[in-house]
């Protein structure tokens, strides 16, 4: 999860959304083109403000003080400023654009098209999101590149190891399998790297992503998430729920699965029905979430029996 400290640099339309709006409009569907090409001249009179923001205050100073929430707000009334500036006709960029996709997706080797290129060329370099480890369909920053591959098997057991007791525990609450609930909570947290923490760095113990929901009265911690709507990659902020501890929220999700997720629960050992179940009752918004969760599931050692081997 992102910290307060990078909101900043981090809150932006999802390029790698777009990109894949552009491969579908290889099919030629106008209704395609014309969603991606919006999605492009947003993309762009966002950069516009944020640009014209940064030169602001390096010239005059932040009157308003290095506040975190503050440029939080400030993100996102730009993307929002974006969205509405391109609403409707827009700047004329988006129909330029169209004539450019078509010609680029009937020849596959002249991807990305013109527009892309361009895109990509005015996107400064820190707002381009990395390729991000399948996982993480609710909260999605980018990897730690100081991570080595090499690293990833002992970092992958010691999450297993430290959170085994806790999915143990909440095995007993739900019913659900110990090693869908560690591979739940994998998949949301980047095995751990991606926690969702509060403004001064405190971790909220919450790997599964759960908001923080009106009928929620304890404490909560506002951070940034990728979620789709039509078919787009959004950064978007919202609440989520905080905990005193991991047992907590472990328990705490075991009981959601209960009230709101009963078809995955129903599903017994089976990997697919379980993932499957929780993609019906509107877990995550990724439309690849099943297959994600269900290739943890299978990178989680078990024995014959099904369960976890630690």
């Amino acid at each position: 999860m992102l910290s307060g400290a990078d909101l900043s640099s981090r809150l932006s339309f999802d390029v790698q959304g777009v990109a894949a709006l552009r491969m579908k409009a290889a099919t030629g569907d106008p209704g395609t083109l014309k969603a991606a090409a919006k999605q492009f001249e947003a993309m762009l009179v966002q950069t516009m403000l944020k640009t014209m923001r940064t030169a602001q205050l390096t010239s005059d100073g932040d009157v308003f003080g290095d506040s975190s929430s503050l440029k939080l707000y400030q993100e996102l009334l730009d993307q929002q400023w974006a969205q509405n500036i391109t609403a409707g006709k827009g700047l004329g960029l988006a129909e330029m654009i169209i004539k450019s996709l078509p010609a680029a997706a009937s020849d596959p080797a002249t991807l990305p098209s013109e527009a892309a290129k361009a895109a990509a060329a005015l996107v400064p370099a820190r707002t381009l999101p990395a390729s991000a480890e399948p996982g993480a369909a609710v909260s999605q920053p980018a990897p730690d590149k100081n991570v080595r591959d090499d690293q990833q098997p002992d970092r992958k057991r010691h999450f297993v190891e430290a959170m085994l007791p806790y999915a143990q525990a909440a095995e007993k609450v739900s019913g659900v399998p110990a090693r869908f609930v560690l591979a739940h909570a994998a998949l949301e947290s980047g095995w751990g790297r991606r926690e969702i923490v509060a403004a001064d760095g405190a971790t909220s113990h919450n790997l599964f992503g759960i908001k923080a929901d009106g009928g929620w009265d304890g404490k909560a911690v506002t951070s940034v998430t990728t979620e789709y709507r039509q078919g787009l990659a959004l950064k978007v902020a919202a609440k989520f729920r905080a905990y005193a501890n991991y047992a907590e929220g472990f328990v705490d999700y075991a009981r959601l699965l209960q009230r709101r997720y009963r078809a995955a629960v129903a599903a017994g050992n089976d990997g697919l029905a379980f993932a499957a179940g929780l993609a019906a009752g509107g877990y995550a918004t990724d439309p690849a979430y099943v297959e994600k969760l269900q290739g943890v599931i299978r990178s989680i050692p078990s024995t014959s029996s099904g369960r976890v081997q630690a």
